[in-house]
């Protein structure tokens, strides 16, 4: 049963107007962002069918959202899909170092460990800004990975310098809102992987000959 006060409460309207940026943010998003995201879940399902791997990294609540990412594409579908190779990264060393140069360390130390040419690196960041990201898409790069950023705001530090091969930035510099987006495409990306592997191997096989043919040409122009 509802209180009855006699004070105005403007907790309805809050409520209300927060359903509604949240809706727009949501539209806005996957209206500028869907090729692109069909494009992410395109890489990371070859990724997969070439038998790489896919690393994931985040920090306070994009911690959360990173292992929520590597959980779902390790524990499969109901459709029987076979569990994936995904990891997400620890912001711990061994070591006990939790300081901020010891974050950095941590991210840059396991992709020197595990990384190779050919996996991906998927990096959540509500805002782009924090060094440790930078780092482990630096480190990303030098190991031959293909880095794709889940971002928002302005994409920060992280959106410069040619860090991300590609950038899916939800347009809000609310962190809650951003947050929200990026839950929510966790889970989509985690449904195309699934569409591309179980349903529609034959699109991935005719991307892989595609890009196979385009090497040959390249070699043989030279």
């Amino acid at each position: 049963m509802p209180f009855e006060l006699t004070l105005k409460d403007d907790c309805p309207e809050m409520i209300a107007r927060r359903a509604q940026d949240a809706l727009h943010v949501l539209s806005d998003f996957y209206d500028l962002f869907a090729e692109d995201i069909q494009e992410a879940a395109k890489v990371m399902s070859l990724c997969f069918a070439g038998e790489q791997r896919v690393f994931t990294a985040g920090l306070g609540v994009s911690s959360c959202l990173a292992r929520a990412l590597a959980g779902r594409l390790v524990a499969g579908r109901a459709s029987g899909r076979l569990p994936l190779p995904a990891t997400a990264l620890s912001g711990i060393l061994a070591s006990g170092d939790e300081g901020a140069e010891g974050l950095e360390q941590a991210f840059v130390r396991q992709l020197e460990a595990y990384g190779s040419d050919g996996d991906i690196l998927v990096l959540l960041s509500p805002d782009g800004a924090q060094p440790a990201l930078v780092r482990a898409a630096q480190t990303g790069h030098e190991q031959g990975m293909f880095v794709l950023g889940i971002t928002g705001g302005d994409g920060g530090a992280l959106a410069q310098n040619d860090l991300l091969d590609l950038e899916l930035r939800v347009p809000s510099i609310e962190e809650s809102l951003v947050h929200e987006v990026h839950m929510g495409l966790v889970c989509l990306l985690d449904d195309l992987i699934d569409y591309y592997l179980s349903c529609k191997p034959e699109i991935l096989k005719e991307m892989l000959h595609s890009g196979i043919s385009r090497l040959q040409d390249d070699l043989d122009g030279e």
